[in-house]
């Protein structure tokens, strides 16, 4: 069954990256495997035991090496029978349990998941934007929650909310057209299946020169219908 979910150098990388260790540790939970495997960057790897396939969180995302690694260490016995372990954990008393909760909280600094703040995804961009006035290197630090974490959760509302107040900050050229480049590329994705943000999007390209690659993306995405609009 691997050799029509993985081909022959994936399967090679995968065993080479087991016999080197570099599962950080590979966890059986019913039909599914759960383990961190280490490469380029530290990736999160889950695999469906029913059918051998693997997602992950590394850029080639399903049935890659560290995948097959993962399923490498299942077959040589490294791994940790998760069912068994949620079992002992269930036996323990309260005051044991809040104390190893307590502590995978801290440790992992998991506090946003239990206390609710009206910061917003928008609101934190827009407080950045602000901080690129008072020093250059804060520019950086936006640029990164944009790629990492505001073009991946934001909503369409919110991206297109953010584009008056980027064009409004950053003084740049070169980096105000890359990040513009990026907002208005995710907005043409998300516009394959709503193309209602695309025209708002047009609209806001008539009030902001600095939008001109809105033009060219109808172009290469060949939504000629909007041309017109």
């Amino acid at each position: 069954m691997d050799n029509d979910i993985y081909d022959e150098m994936v399967q090679e990388r995968g065993k080479e990256y087991f016999l080197k260790n570099m599962v950080k540790y590979c966890i059986k939970r019913g039909d599914t495997l759960h383990g961190t495997v280490y490469g380029s960057d530290r990736y999160i790897t889950k695999v469906d035991l029913k059918t051998n396939t693997g997602i992950c969180t590394c850029p080639y995302q399903y049935n890659c090496k560290h995948a097959y690694a993962l399923l490498e260490s299942y077959k040589n016995g490294k791994y940790v029978d998760g069912d068994k372990l949620f079992f002992n954990f269930s036996k323990l008393d309260k005051e044991e349990i809040l104390e190893i909760f307590e502590g995978i909280v801290e440790k992992h600094n998991l506090w946003d998941e239990f206390v609710k703040t009206e910061k917003t995804l928008l609101g934190t961009a827009k407080n950045m934007l602000e901080l690129t006035k008072i020093e250059k290197k804060n520019l950086f630090t936006f640029t990164s929650f944009l790629r990492n974490q505001f073009l991946k959760n934001a909503e369409n509302e919110e991206l297109l909310e953010i584009l008056p107040d980027v064009i409004k900050y950053i003084q740049e050229r070169r980096k105000l057209e890359e990040i513009l480049f990026l907002i208005v590329d995710e907005l043409f994705e998300r516009g394959k299946t709503d193309k209602d943000i695309l025209k708002r999007l047009i609209e806001l390209s008539r009030k902001y020169r600095e939008l001109w690659m809105v033009k060219d993306n109808i172009l290469d995405y060949e939504y000629f219908e909007l041309l017109d609009y």
